[in-house]
């Protein structure tokens, strides 16, 4: 039996959709192939259930589409591969969470940018549309890492079989750029941290005495801090124990994991994160506006994320209008400590590349499965205030 002739004004509806009216209310319906009715809501415009069922038709009714699958299984839509690409990802590279969170939502563009793209037809072509759409007017160091993202996701597409060339690989990244902040004063620190919040004061104390960057500080338990019964004397300084920090950029290098004195700066700063009375863990701590709540990569309601201490930096930084006459992006950061702290500590003749868990300096003895050797820096600290 021939199917039944459309009315002239529904002609341009795709396959499978129909206008039906229900108690004097006209409706786009959609019938699947199995004969199941979708109806849409009422609110819905012809434009927006014309476009609707063209893409669902494209993916599901295409016969083209249904040979293409048939004669090479591997060969699927990219969205149907990026689960198994991020499985192995996850399984395989030991991320940290940071590095794994940044992947998943490079995950998530991708699906969302070309994720209908069989990936037997991605080429050169994709690639540029998808450098055009993410990193046009970005940096050089952006660009080169969205092309370093496409170039993982490929290998193991190629791995899997459902790639035969990494197109990424073709791509010329560009030249690194270089650092236009500026150095944080030793003047400006102070004028800072004169106004800043008791739990900013406590971060910057740290960085300062550390050399560590915001996601160590705001890190730092207090458990982290093994006091002494009796304090001793090392390089002519009381050290009342040690501190115990883990550089997450560098976790998987033996230098990584570095043992700082606790001299009388670092303790009356841990002293001062006490004073607040607060139950917390953590040494630079909050209460904020919402006690019950949880911040992002934080597991209590008073700790505070190293991305929560750097804007809360900035946000100061600009309100005292002290770099106001550089662009934002040349205004030192909270990171900036970490240079400051570096160049005193220097200034001082103490090396800073053991304490800032740098392993071009020294190597450190190697350790086995569940035992970690810990890099012992010397005792010293900074007459700040």
């Amino acid at each position: 039996m021939a199917p039944r002739q459309r009315k002239p004004e529904n002609r341009d509806l795709p396959q499978g959709l129909r206008v039906k009216t229900s108690r004097g209310v006209k409706y786009f319906v959609y019938r699947y192939p199995n004969g199941n009715e979708f109806w849409f809501p009422q609110e819905t415009t012809r434009h927006d259930a014309i476009e609707a069922c063209t893409v669902f038709n494209r993916e599901h009714r295409n016969p083209a589409i249904k040979l293409l699958e048939k004669g090479d299984r591997y060969n699927k839509p990219l969205k149907a591969w990026l689960s198994v690409v991020k499985k192995r990802v996850k399984a395989e590279e030991n991320l940290g969470n940071n590095a794994w969170s940044t992947f998943e939502k490079d995950c998530e563009r991708l699906s969302e940018f070309g994720g209908d793209v069989y990936t037997k037809s991605i080429d050169l072509e994709f690639v540029n549309d998808y450098l055009a759409k993410f990193a046009e007017g970005k940096s050089n160091n952006v660009y080169n890492r969205k092309i370093s993202f496409l170039k993982k996701v490929f290998d193991y597409l190629i791995d899997e079989s459902a790639m035969e060339v990494n197109y990424a690989e073709r791509k010329k990244t560009k030249k690194k750029d270089e650092k236009s902040r500026q150095r944080l004063t030793l003047d400006n620190y102070r004028k800072i941290h004169e106004q800043a919040d008791l739990y900013l004061q406590v971060a910057m104390e740290l960085a300062i005495q550390t050399t560590h960057a915001s996601l160590e500080i705001s890190r730092i338990k207090y458990t982290d801090c093994a006091m002494y019964d009796v304090p001793t004397m090392s390089n002519g300084l009381v050290v009342y124990g040690i501190m115990r920090i883990h550089r997450q950029k560098v976790q998987k290098l033996e230098s990584s994991y570095v043992e700082i004195p606790i001299t009388q700066a670092i303790k009356n700063t841990i002293d001062k994160g006490r004073s607040d009375k607060l139950a917390c863990p953590y040494v630079v701590h909050r209460a904020g506006r919402y006690r019950s709540q949880i911040g992002e990569g934080c597991d209590h309601p008073f700790q505070l994320s190293s991305k929560y201490l750097s804007r809360a930096f900035s946000d100061l930084r600009d309100d005292l209008g002290l770099y106001n006459h550089l662009d934002k992006k040349e205004r030192p950061t909270f990171h900036e400590i970490r240079a400051l702290a570096a160049k005193m500590f220097k200034d001082i003749g103490v090396s800073p590349s053991a304490r800032m868990a740098h392993a071009n300096e020294k190597t450190t003895e190697i350790y086995t499965e569940n035992h970690v050797e810990w890099t012992r820096v010397p005792a010293a600290e900074l007459k700040v205030f």
